[in-house]
């Protein structure tokens, strides 16, 4: 696959990563390691209340598996006092698996306009850092800038925009080749009771013109990389059987990702003791308890299951 630029230009918006909310970040770091995936050293959170204040922990910490394009995080609470803390403590109360979608835009004070013209209410901006090791040893401040809206708003999980300010520091080589082959995050799963008023909510959020229907039962929302495929209880059947929507809301049930060589994909994980279930021209495999949510892995975009033919 030939790779892609990292980051969105002009007006472009790109789903940017996924992240798995997890109660034991080592058991975690375990089995993505059984996954055959390189992960980032464990890092706490910090963020800036202002552009002049010193950073200040956020409650949160996480590890990172950085891919050609895109990436997923996995996220712990480190401190559950503070608000995102106790918020993401709440999320995981919910459930284990993904509770965050991030969405890069290069503006991040336009978009905090623009959805509050759509209706929604974003907070002040929020500036995140982080610290990274590099190559040499040493170590340096990855820099974000995160457009978050109120809960009740996205009530499947924290949905946001990003901003980035250091690209080169956080997508290292050295983290960016995996033994299973994985090579870059493509569309978001969201099950949801009622399809057309979830896929309106998105298209507003993303400034699209409109869904694009797969079948009467599932709806995807593309965007410049990736999209956002929204799923009722019977289309969340058809792509994931045997899962069931809560009573509390809608979910974020899986992610797809693009391989370089599926069928080494296959084998890796089924070496590893993982059972893929091969549909298709794709795979389809629950991750453990301990992540949650499930993958779908394919070598072309036009492979997935939600692809517009």
């Amino acid at each position: 696959m030939e790779q892609a630029r990292q980051l969105p230009v002009g007006e472009e918006i790109f789903l940017d990563h996924v992240a798995h909310f997890v109660p034991d970040m080592a058991e975690a770091h375990r089995d993505l390691n059984r996954l055959g995936f390189v992960q980032t050293p464990y890092t706490e959170h910090r963020h800036r209340l202002d552009e002049t204040s010193d950073p200040v922990p956020s409650g949160t910490a996480n590890r990172c598996i950085m891919l050609p394009e895109g990436y997923i995080e996995v996220i712990a609470v480190s401190d559950a006092s503070t608000e995102l803390g106790e918020r993401t403590q709440g999320q995981l109360d919910r459930y284990v698996g993904l509770h965050l979608i991030a969405f890069s835009c290069v503006d991040p004070e336009s978009v905090q306009g623009r959805l509050t013209l759509t209706g929604f209410h974003p907070q002040p901006l929020v500036h995140l850092k982080r610290p990274v090791t590099l190559p040499d040893g040493g170590e340096d401040e990855a820099s974000f800038t995160c457009c978050r809206v109120r809960p009740q708003d996205m009530p499947e999980g924290r949905v946001q925009y990003v901003t980035h300010l250091t690209e080169d520091i956080v997508w290292q080589e050295r983290w960016m080749r995996h033994g299973n082959g994985i090579v870059a995050l493509r569309d978001v799963i969201i099950g949801a009771e009622v399809l057309d008023k979830t896929a309106a909510r998105y298209c507003w959020f993303l400034n699209r013109g409109g869904p694009k229907p797969v079948s009467p039962h599932i709806w995807r929302v593309p965007l410049d990389r990736g999209g956002v495929v929204i799923a009722d209880e019977e289309g969340l059947e058809q792509l994931v059987p045997g899962t069931e929507l809560p009573d509390e809301g809608p979910i974020v049930a899986g992610y797809g990702l693009l391989s370089a060589d599926l069928q080494q994909t296959e084998s890796f994980f089924r070496e590893r003791g993982f059972e893929p279930e091969r549909v298709g021209k794709y795979l389809r495999m629950a991750l453990p308890e301990t992540l949650g949510g499930t993958l779908f892995i394919a070598e072309q975009d036009d492979d997935f299951p939600w692809a517009v033919r």
